[in-house]
Formats: C-alpha cells, sequence, structure tokens
C-alpha cells in the first residue's frame, strides 16, 4: 500500500513539472498566459496626454485617477537596457511612447517585448530626466525610480501580447516625438574607424558610444546616429558587424544627443556590402578654401553649408609628439594648405596612419589662430579646444587609402612663408646653434615640454624643434652635426620620431649675425590719424628676413599686447632699408605705398610700440611699458618722434636720449612741446 501511495505521488508530482515546463518553455521564466485574467480598468488618457501634463520644474505628481495603456517595447534581458521600461500606444505605427523608470532588473521576464500593460498614475509623477519627459516616482521634487515593492500598485499586465512591428525612419526623420519608440534605420553600417572594435568596453564596464552611419541608394552618406553600449551588456565583447544593413533599436537621448539602445545584437542584420567612404563622401571645398575663410575671427562652419574637405595625414603620435592634434594636408606632393584639428584620443595612429588619405566634414566645427596657426576644434571662449574622443569619427572618415608623403623641401628662411604652414616639409641645411650642442630634445630627466634652436650659417631666421615631454624621445641627446630634419611646421617644426632627424655632415661653426634693425620714427599727424605710421630701419650690414618677427602695440599704460599684433612674415629688409608699417590714408596723403597697411597704427601719442624678433625677444623699442605716455618725456601726441641720427643700433630698454619728440602738448619734458606736425610736409619716411 506504502509503495502504490508513493507511486501515485510521484506520478502526480512528474505531472505538475511537465505542466509547469510547458508553460516555462526557456529560462527566460515568462509568465504563462494560462488562466490569465484581463485586468478591468478604464483608460482614461493616452500617452501623449500624460506627457503633456508634464510642467517645467521638478517632477509633477499625477493626483487624479489617470490610467493609461501601451505596448512595452524594449527588454533588459541583454544587460543594455537598465531599470527601465518604454511602451508606447500602438504595436504598430505608434504616436507616442514614454519610457518609465523601475527600481528593478530582469524586467523583461514579467514584461515582455509586445506586452499590453496598463499604468495607474495616481501616485507616480512625470518629470523631466536627462532631456526627456519619463514616469516615476516624485523624490525631493525630483524624478526617481518606482519602488520594486509598489511595482504592481501602479503597472497591471493585460493577456494579450502583440507583435510589436519597428516604425521604420531615417536618421533624418528623427524628432522628440518618436523618443522611446522602436524604430527601424535600414542602409545603416557602423564607421569604418570603429570596425574591428567590440560593441563596447572589453576592459572594463564603461559605457560606449559607437556610430551608425546612414547611406542613399549611392553610397552617398546622409547621416550618423550613436549606439549606445552599455558596459554591462551580454555582448559588449562582440566585435561589430562590417556589413551594411538594418538596426532595430529603442530610440532615446541624452538631453540634445540622439542615441538608440539595442536590445540584442539580433536586432543587427546587417547582410549587404559597405559603402566605401571614397564614393560615400564628395569634397564640396579645398583645404585652401578654408584656409581664406579666416579673415582674423573664428569660423563658424556651422550646419547649413556642407563643408567637407580631403586630404592626407602627416602627423603622428607613435613616439608621443603630435598629442591630441592630427595635421592633414592637401596633396601627397607640392602640398598648398593643411589645417591642424584637436582631437581628444591617444594612440592616434592606430586610426590614423601618415599618409591615410581622409575626409574631414567640418560642420559643427570652429577654426581660428592659436600662437598664429590655424586650428580647427570645438568652441573654447576665442579659441578652440579638442574635439571629444566619441565625436572623432564623426567629422574625420578614413578612405582606407593610404599613400607615401613627399616632404616639400625648403631652407630656413622659407620657414614662416604662410604657404608651408601645417604641412610636411625638409629644412635642409640646418643645424643646432651652439649653445644648445650637447642637450636633449626637451630635457634629459623629467617630462617637460622643450625645444631646440636650429640655425642656417649666413641667415638670420632661426627655427624651433618643439618636443613634447611625454615623446619617446624626449630625453634623448639631440643629434649633432648638420644636414635635414623632416617634420611638421607651424610656427615651430614638429617631428614624428628621431628619424625625422639626418644629421649626417660634420657640424659648421657660424659667424654670428646680429640683426639691427630700428625704429626710426613714431608718426601722430595732428591733421589726418589714418595717415600715422611707424618707420623701420636696418642699421646692419646683412640684410634681414622679418619673418617671424612683429610690430607690438601697448595701450594707454596697458603691460599686455593689443590683440592683433603685425606680422613682418615674408619681409625681407635690406641694408640700409626701411619698412613702412602705416594705417589706411598713409598711402593717399604721402603718395608712398607702405609695406604694411593695417588700422593697428592708431598710436595716440601715448602709446608703446615694441618690434620683437621670432624668438620673440625685444629687439627695439619706443615707449614704457605700462605707462601712459601722456605727460611723460615722450609723449608724441598730434607730432611725431624720431631716432637721432647718431644711433646705429637697435635697444631692447627704451632710453629718451636717443630720440626728439614733437608734440601739440604743452608738455616741457619733451624735446618739442606745442610743436603739432602737419602730414605730409613735416614728416619724411624712408629716410634718415
Amino acid at each position: 500500500m506504502k509503495n502504490n501511495k508513493t507511486i501515485k505521488f510521484t506520478a502526480a508530482l512528474t505531472l505538475i513539472i511537465s505542466v509547469f515546463a510547458a508553460c516555462v518553455k526557456d529560462q527566460d521564466f515568462s509568465t504563462p498566459n494560462v488562466d490569465c485574467d484581463e485586468p478591468v480598468l478604464q483608460v482614461t488618457n493616452t500617452i501623449a496626454q500624460v506627457k503633456d501634463m508634464y510642467t517645467f520644474g521638478g517632477a509633477t505628481v499625477i493626483e487624479d485617477d489617470v490610467v493609461i495603456e501601451g505596448y512595452v517595447v524594449s527588454s533588459d534581458k541583454s544587460g543594455n537596457i537598465y531599470k527601465s521600461i518604454s511602451i508606447q500606444d500602438k504595436p504598430e505605427n505608434p504616436t507616442s511612447a514614454i519610457k518609465i523608470s523601475i527600481d528593478e532588473t530582469n524586467l523583461y521576464a514579467k514584461y515582455d517585448v509586445g506586452r499590453k500593460i496598463y499604468v495607474k498614475l495616481k501616485g507616480l509623477a512625470v518629470g523631466y530626466s536627462f532631456g526627456s519627459i519619463q514616469i516615476g516616482k516624485a523624490e525631493a521634487g525630483e524624478l526617481g525610480r518606482i519602488s520594486t515593492y509598489e511595482i504592481n500598485n501602479y503597472i497591471l499586465r493585460s493577456c494579450e501580447v502583440a507583435t510589436v512591428v519597428p516604425k521604420k525612419v531615417a536618421i533624418t526623420e528623427l524628432n522628440e516625438s518618436m523618443l522611446e519608440m522602436l524604430v527601424e534605420i535600414e542602409n545603416v553600417q557602423f564607421k569604418t574607424t570603429e570596425i574591428g572594435q567590440a560593441y563596447g568596453n572589453i576592459g572594463n564596464s564603461g559605457t560606449v558610444n559607437r556610430v551608425l552611419e546612414s547611406f542613399d541608394s549611392n553610397c552617398n552618406i546622409i547621416d550618423e546616429v550613436i549606439v549606445r553600449n552599455s558596459g554591462y551588456s551580454n555582448f559588449k565583447d562582440q566585435l561589430l558587424p562590417e556589413g551594411k544593413g538594418s538596426v532595430v533599436a529603442i530610440f532615446s537621448n541624452y538631453y540634445e544627443d540622439y542615441q538608440l539602445y539595442l536590445r540584442d545584437t539580433d536586432d543587427v542584420k546587417f547582410t549587404q556590402p559597405r559603402c566605401d567612404y571614397s564614393n560615400a563622401l564628395t569634397p564640396t571645398i579645398t583645404l585652401s578654401d578654408v584656409k581664406d575663410m579666416y579673415t582674423g575671427a573664428m569660423v563658424e562652419f556651422g550646419v547649413s553649408t556642407d563643408y567637407i574637405v580631403e586630404g592626407y595625414v602627416v602627423s603622428s603620435d607613435i613616439s608621443g609628439n603630435f598629442e591630441n592634434k592630427i595635421i592633414i594636408q592637401d596633396k601627397v606632393k607640392d602640398p598648398t594648405a593643411g589645417i591642424k584639428m584637436l582631437i581628444d584620443s591617444d594612440a592616434i595612429f592606430e586610426q590614423y596612419e601618415i599618409g591615410d588619405k581622409v575626409f574631414v566634414k567640418l560642420n559643427k566645427l570652429y577654426m581660428t589662430k592659436i600662437d598664429g596657426v590655424l586650428t580647427v576644434g570645438y568652441p573654447n571662449g576665442t579659441k578652440v579646444s579638442n574635439i571629444e574622443t566619441e565625436a572623432i569619427g564623426s567629422f574625420i572618415y578614413n578612405s582606407g587609402e593610404n599613400s607615401t608623403i613627399i616632404p616639400t623641401e625648403i631652407n630656413i628662411s622659407d620657414i614662416l612663408n604662410d604657404q608651408y604652414q601645417n604641412t610636411l616639409v625638409k629644412v635642409n641645411n640646418v643645424q643646432l646653434v651652439q649653445n644648445e650642442l650637447d642637450k636633449a630634445f626637451a630635457f634629459f630627466t623629467g617630462d617637460d615640454d622643450g625645444s631646440r634652436t636650429l640655425e642656417t650659417c649666413g641667415e638670420s631666421a632661426k627655427l624651433t624643434v618643439f618636443t613634447n615631454g611625454n615623446a619617446t624621445f624626449a630625453n634623448q641627446l639631440f643629434p649633432k652635426g648638420h644636414g635635414s630634419i623632416v617634420g611638421v611646421l607651424s610656427g615651430n617644426i614638429e617631428i614624428r620620431s628621431v628619424d625625422d632627424v639626418q644629421f649626417t655632415a660634420a657640424y659648421e661653426v657660424c659667424e654670428v649675425i646680429i640683426p639691427k634693425v630700428m625704429i626710426t620714427e613714431v608718426a601722430d599727424p595732428i591733421n589726418n590719424v589714418s595717415a600715422r605710421f611707424v618707420e623701420l630701419f636696418n642699421a646692419g650690414d646683412t640684410e634681414i628676413n622679418l619673418s617671424g618677427w612683429k610690430l607690438n602695440k601697448y595701450l594707454n599704460g596697458s603691460a599686455n599686447v593689443s590683440s592683433g599684433a603685425i606680422e613682418l612674415n615674408g619681409i625681407v629688409i635690406p641694408v640700409g632699408g626701411f619698412i613702412i608699417i602705416a594705417s589706411t590714408d598713409y598711402k593717399t596723403v604721402f603718395n608712398d605705398t607702405p609695406e604694411i597697411e593695417s588700422t593697428y597704427i592708431n598710436g595716440t601719442g601715448d602709446d608703446v610700440y615694441e618690434l620683437v624678433d621670432n624668438t620673440g625677444a625685444t629687439i627695439d623699442i619706443f615707449g614704457v611699458i605700462g605707462v601712459d605716455g601722456t605727460g611723460t618725456n615722450w609723449e608724441y601726441l598730434d607730432g611725431r618722434a624720431v631716432r637721432n641720427l647718431d644711433i646705429v643700433e637697435p635697444n631692447p630698454v627704451f632710453t629718451i636720449s636717443e630720440w626728439t619728440v614733437y608734440s601739440d602738448t604743452a608738455n616741457n619734458l619733451i624735446s618739442y612741446p606745442n610743436s603739432p606736425k602737419i602730414a605730409p610736409n613735416d614728416f619724411n619716411p624712408n629716410l634718415r
């Protein structure tokens, strides 16, 4: 009898297990629809109407008996979506959707995709979280998650499970009204620069953005959108697929940035070959034209015009130089222009090697001069800063083509020619200046940046070699000898590796050249303020290339240089020769063409002019920096200051005894008070 009872119990147990197993077919443990009781609720509002209940500022608590219905479209099964479900008003062609924030994981087991649910909103809140309106629980006036203990009080499952059909949209059509909907975007691929990488961070749990690009039928690139992948997703270690096709995802946002959340990699169906950037991106402007867009003020490339340029990478951070920047020139050989782009990235060379042909989309970027060099990046006040790591691939596209870059051969006298800025050059016939022999590229110890100065015997110009303190060769001895150096030229030259320095000949001892360029006249005519000028004179016995030299101005006792200093690039002043730097009416008033015409020359009798060379050293000066000249012994208001003829070399320290000063003021400290000067008769430019 006992055995019969055991057999009956075992049989009954087996039957129960069999029934349970039939209901639970896998490890999802989804609640079966066996004996499902449909909730008896009256839906009072649509999802769209609930979103309209939100009032700006904190979370808006719902105090009335508001009930909505919707269909679950999200799933946290893979771990990529966290403590939330997204519902939309219809399983197909939805008109509105919303996210519900819940303090619980494994929500997919209870709220499976397609499951219709009812949400009783009384006691809940609608609020603004990371740029979108969501449903949750009010906590100290802000929107928090619904407690796991309260879920069943607010969210009820329907027996209905519908087939959800993703809303097919183009990236360009995505807008705020579609947030939290299940969408499908066709004809997309992951960026070329991301191929070979995983969906997420293999080494840690950080969230990673990948970029999807969309194309038309002719493989012309149209737009792009972020795919945001959690470091806790079970697919984060999987490599991104290399083809092209469609993606189904939850459309969401992070403030103004739209982004997609994958439910699983099964939603990525790439069955077509990739589009090639060489076909997808068509240049619309040349680097030379981009360069010409700069007229002294920051350039905003905007979004209304597509600015796409092509060029070749000439920089490399493989040895630690060119940190957080990439230099691109327009041709493999004999380039006409180049640009520097600031990017927040390490190991740039892994994505962009020397010689790689790239396309650059300049839209939404900005360009200005930093230390005299045209630079592109994100706006940062009056300057630009690094493009964020995640966004680099949205601006710089690697075509996959690679060419051998041929450096442009130049001499040291050409180094500040604007034609060669941001391009790869080979400067011949150079060596270290004698007092820097036996020094390191930067320093023998530490990681400070450093620079070395190169010269060519018989030339006054000097070339500065910049080395990042983190470069692998920063602590190495700079080569001795004489020869050539290859690098990217800006205000200085920066090399890619020590192989760029080829000093194979013996060191030469150069005769020291001391430039004797002087300020010999400062003019402020009483009859025409736009006829003001400053005169420079070469009192030495060697012509001087003034590339890299500047004429600085200090206004009204300021200790800081007035912006827009006059650059003397490309000007060579012969022995006994003059250079006139004048305001806009000088040419008409004096019937003479100045070497440089600029409204910068507007000294009002109390302002300082300073001449500096290409190393930044003061060569000559008129006036005292930090002192307003009014009432001093060098006040030249409505008059002129003339260098005495017995002064035959510049002086970096202002000495009034070297000058004769005329002014309309009754200032007895100057040489000739009450002596206004009228242009042109009272002045003698180009003559001592």
